[in-house]
């Protein structure tokens, strides 16, 4: 089976996917990176591309909803090609009053509208993109259910997938700074430190001059911009050799964003024993599955609460929970099962 796989930059995770996939099937890629000023010519190359070969592709996968899918999907409408579109999170929500979501822009909405209604097959990462209620920040609607009408695509749901490269030995021995907090998130506009919960970080961080805080993803030109307390080290992005080790140094892990499909900081960061602190957004609830602590409602109060639960807990709860949150992620998460969940979903539709 010839598969052509769509992205829209070419991120860990697509090439992980890709890599997987052509295990069992032939894969190519196109993953031209996206932006305003591109989008006219890479849909023509999109266009001239599918032109010449179309016959000799079998089905198409696509990650993300998008401009980039309009034309795979009317392609696949006409030449009777399956066509299948991973719904991973901005595609799926409107966040207008920060600045957030692709479903805020008309044209980019009418692009997904389009996109999703003549796929073969939607493959949401977690339920959650398909219709919530943000309890969390604004009690606003969200999912694709949420913002079109009514769409009879059908819809399968698969997970994001990891695979851990530490031992439960290695969770056990590792030798964590005490209080020591841990986000990573790649932030490069005012829009991704309000999403990512980073102002909320920075605030709380002052009540706990007992605690550090590291914080790693942050562009340069953002991070020269925030007042930062003296117990928080911010970095931009890191090699992911180095990132491992920042995981395996902290005892917790805090993710609380306004807005997530399937985080895999958050997960990753579990997958090496941290504990989590999350908002009950998108996948996290069912990612931690009441492991650590949860930030009901958005505000630097809510947030230093759970920061001090957390260090009120004993080292032997600290070391219970390190392994609850290592055990969750390769259980329940791994990439061999997703990759064999969207196979299998790849071949139903024929």
């Amino acid at each position: 089976m010839n598969i052509l796989y769509i992205s829209s930059y070419n991120p860990s995770f697509v090439h992980k996917d890709i890599t997987l996939l052509s295990e069992r099937f032939k894969v190519t890629s196109l993953l031209y990176p996206w932006n305003a000023i591109n989008t006219p010519i890479n849909l023509l190359r999109q266009l001239i591309y599918l032109i010449y070969r179309i016959n000799k592709i079998d089905k198409i996968i696509i990650m993300f909803a998008g401009y980039w899918s309009v034309i795979p999907v009317l392609f696949g409408k006409i030449f009777r090609k399956k066509v299948f579109i991973i719904l991973g999170g901005t595609d799926c929500v409107s966040y207008p009053t920060f600045n957030y979501g692709s479903l805020r822009k008309p044209l980019l909405k009418r692009a997904i509208y389009v996109s999703i209604k003549h796929a073969t097959c939607i493959l949401p990462v977690h339920e959650s993109l398909i219709e919530f209620t943000n309890s969390y920040y604004d009690n606003s609607k969200q999912g694709i259910k949420n913002h079109f009408k009514p769409i009879k695509t059908a819809i399968r749901t698969i997970y994001n997938g990891y695979d851990p490269k530490v031992s439960q030995l290695t969770i056990e021995s590792s030798n964590r700074i005490l209080n020591s907090f841990i986000t990573v998130a790649l932030v490069n506009n005012k829009t991704r430190v309000i999403l990512k919960g980073i102002d909320l970080i920075l605030e709380s961080a002052r009540e706990f001059p007992e605690a550090s805080f590291t914080i790693i993803g942050i562009d340069n030109k953002i991070i020269n911009k925030l007042d930062i307390p003296k117990n928080v080290k911010i970095f931009p992005p890191i090699p992911y050799d180095l990132l491992t080790e920042k995981y395996l140094q902290s005892e917790f892990v805090i993710q609380t964003s306004i807005s997530e499909g399937f985080p895999n900081a958050l997960s990753e960061a579990m997958s090496f024993g941290c504990i989590p602190l999350i908002s009950p957004v998108g996948a996290m609830p069912t990612i931690t599955k009441d492991i650590g602590f949860t930030v009901n409602r958005r505000s630097p109060v809510e947030l230093s609460l759970a920061i001090r639960n957390a260090l009120n807990l004993t080292n032997e709860e600290k070391i219970n929970l390190r392994m609850q949150a290592h055990t969750q992620i390769v259980n329940n998460f791994s990439g061999i099962a997703r990759i064999g969940k969207l196979a299998q979903t790849i071949e139903e539709f024929n």
